[in-house]
């Protein structure tokens, strides 16, 4: 595929050179993290340069196919790679895709021999994943970020053919300097019109570490209940202020206890019992929020019930429309809409 002339002039093409001096030559004091495949790095484009004007941005970088600052990537899957990254650009310059306020923005890309990278016009604060245990991600931004990110997979779900994104986690969700969060990884996506994709599951098969379905380890059948339950944990996240392979491990193991698992036990004790426990379920939201401003008893219990639906066994999830139906009733959505800065 000739990248150049399929896109013309927009997204624009960087040179590696470009991309080192956007980052400070890829200054670790610029790396926001990893995702699957990539690693990411806050970046600035100086006043002038190139004559573009002075702008944040958020720089992509395939990791297994470049050195940085001396640090070997091992280069297991770069044909793979390949193909993911000429994914990402053909699915975000796709016009009923590009426009989608919490999908990254492709502001232009990196191709040549050695190297694929992209370049995102986003100011980026943190990822959900670093951001979670801080004290300053109040509770009425994360359900602003709940509400967001449950859209956008509904809009992604709806579409014909529907697409699957099979990855989706904490740390691969970018949150911008107003608290939108923002899709970044996309190396796992299927479906819409870049078709069905299957490649490189031998080496990748249960998505995104921490996040793995129970129902697609059985099946091996990826479907839109996949990303729900993969939602579902990123909301666990988010209620317990605790990353989902926070927990440690059991005692006597070196097998990590993830989240979601800790608090299926907590839930399932609880509706094996003949009273209602309302405090129990409660637990799976952090006592830090209910002193803060919009918090609502009702709509914590209702979000840990929800979450806890999103991680059941395949045929008792919600649809993603369902999801976001159920968080129109909470009470921070129909009050505060307005001030979270939230859509009908």
């Amino acid at each position: 595929m000739d990248l150049d002339m399929e896109l013309g002039d927009y997204p624009k093409q960087f040179a590696y050179e470009d991309l080192q001096l956007l980052t400070d030559n890829f200054d670790v004091r610029n790396v926001i993290g990893r995702t699957q495949f990539c690693k990411v790095y806050r970046g600035k484009i100086p006043q002038g340069w190139n004559e573009m004007q002075e702008q944040d941005v958020t720089v992509k970088i395939w990791a297994d196919t470049v050195k940085m600052k001396g640090e070997l990537i091992l280069k297991p899957a770069v044909a793979h790679n390949v193909f993911r990254f000429f994914d990402e650009i053909t699915f975000l310059t796709y016009p009923r895709i590009s426009g989608h306020p919490n999908l990254a923005k492709l502001m232009g890309y990196l191709h040549d021999e050695d190297h694929f990278g992209v370049v995102y016009d986003l100011k980026s604060l943190d990822t959900v994943r670093n951001f979670i245990a801080e004290g300053t991600f109040t509770w009425m931004g994360r359900i602003k970020v709940i509400f967001q990110l449950a859209r956008l997979l509904e809009s992604l779900h709806g579409q014909t053919p529907q697409y699957l994104v099979r990855n989706f986690s904490a740390t691969h969700i970018m949150v911008d300097q107003d608290l939108n969060p923002v899709l970044i990884e996309f190396g796992m996506l299927t479906g819409g019109m870049i078709g069905m994709k299957d490649r490189g599951l031998p080496l990748y098969p249960f998505g995104a570490y921490g996040y793995t379905d129970p129902v697609l380890r059985m099946l091996g059948i990826w479907t839109d209940r996949t990303d729900v339950f993969t939602f579902g944990v990123v909301l666990l996240e988010l209620l317990c202020k605790c990353a989902v392979d926070g927990i440690g491990c059991r005692e006597n193991s070196t097998v990590p206890n993830f989240l979601y698992r800790v608090a299926q036990e907590i839930y399932d004790t609880v509706k094996s019992r003949c009273f209602y426990e309302k405090s129990r379920i409660l637990s799976l939201v952090h006592r830090s929020f209910r002193t803060q401003a919009g918090y609502d008893t009702d709509d914590g219990l209702k979000l840990a019930k929800l979450a806890m639906k999103c991680v059941q066994m395949d045929d008792e999830r919600p649809s993603m429309g369902e999801v976001v139906e159920h968080l129109k009733t909470l009470h921070a959505i129909r009050n505060y809409a307005e001030l979270l800065l939230l859509g009908p």
